[in-house]
């Protein structure tokens, strides 16, 4: 099939499949018959759930039944509201924002899913590494310049990397791609990769809990609602590195040793495959 149509296969479907499919009865019972969905039952959106508000009554003393423990009743009644409202993140309610101005966010290259695809051969070639990406005025306030060697720092931890100016992020935050920097010889990598001495990642600066709060001294940096790990609610601040310190980004690691049942690095055909072969056997492109 994949082959007859050359990868790509289009289907059409009925004109009368193709409006209000969240509820359009001949879709979702299409849907359904080619296990796109579990149920060909109308996709209703709630502004209001009620979900939540059983979980707030309880919060606030009354629901009958199973009750939250007292140091988080004001979490509950706070975050479960039933319809849809705006927040600032915990993190930065617990964070200096002076101090730490910046939101910084983190998220997948386009080519990747998680770490999927990251030792594709084609794909090393355009991204080995990842870049801090700030807007150009925010870097020039700051006395750096595009490709410079920068510091990323979170009440947390900090990390060097590289800046790359970008006008499509706005000057109150910076981002970059996740799951590309590794530690030295992991993935059968070579300890000279870009993915150990350019990439980098941002999990180093975010904490895995709040800091101490009226709530507890141990609540997880997620959703209250979902549990989410919060990925883009740490706080940051950003200066050049000096000139005299190294090339390369911090934190590094030991050197993963191979483990048992591990083959070495495959390395004529990963060259092959990379462009390095032909080049250097002379072929023609």
């Amino acid at each position: 099939m994949y082959q007859k149509n050359g990868c790509v296969y289009h289907h059409e479907l009925p004109k009368s499949y193709q409006y209000m499919r969240n509820w359009n009865k001949g879709y979702l019972q299409w849907a359904r018959a080619h296990g796109m969905t579990r149920y060909a039952e109308p996709i209703t959106i709630h502004l209001y759930s009620e979900v939540l508000q059983q979980f707030r009554l309880a919060a606030q003393g009354k629901r009958a039944g199973r009750q939250p423990p007292d140091h988080l009743r004001k979490r509950i009644e706070t975050h479960f509201d039933p319809l849809p409202f705006y927040s600032e993140t915990l993190l930065s309610r617990l964070s200096d924002t002076h101090d730490y101005p910046l939101n910084a966010l983190t998220q997948r290259p386009m080519a990747m899913y998680h770490s999927w695809d990251s030792l594709n051969a084609w794909l090393r070639q355009i991204h080995t590494h990842n870049y801090l990406f700030v807007n150009p005025l925010l870097a020039k306030s700051k006395g750096i310049e595009d490709g410079d060697w920068i510091w990323v720092e979170s009440p947390t931890d900090k990390v060097r990397c590289m800046c790359r100016y970008s006008e499509a992020v706005e000057p109150g935050t910076v981002w970059t791609w996740n799951a590309i920097g590794k530690a030295p010889g992991a993935w059968g990598l070579s300890p000279k990769a870009n993915e150990s001495q350019k990439g980098f990642l941002l999990n180093h600066l975010i904490p895995e809990e709040l800091p101490p709060c009226d709530a507890g001294d141990h609540l997880s940096n997620s959703d209250p609602v979902t549990g989410q790990a919060a990925w883009f609610d740490v706080r940051v601040k950003i200066y050049k590195a000096e000139s005299g310190e190294p090339k390369q980004t911090s934190p590094q690691f030991n050197l993963q040793k191979l483990v048992p049942g591990q083959k070495g690095r495959h390395g004529r055909w990963q060259s092959y495959f990379a462009g390095i072969f032909r080049r250097k056997a002379g072929i023609e492109k």
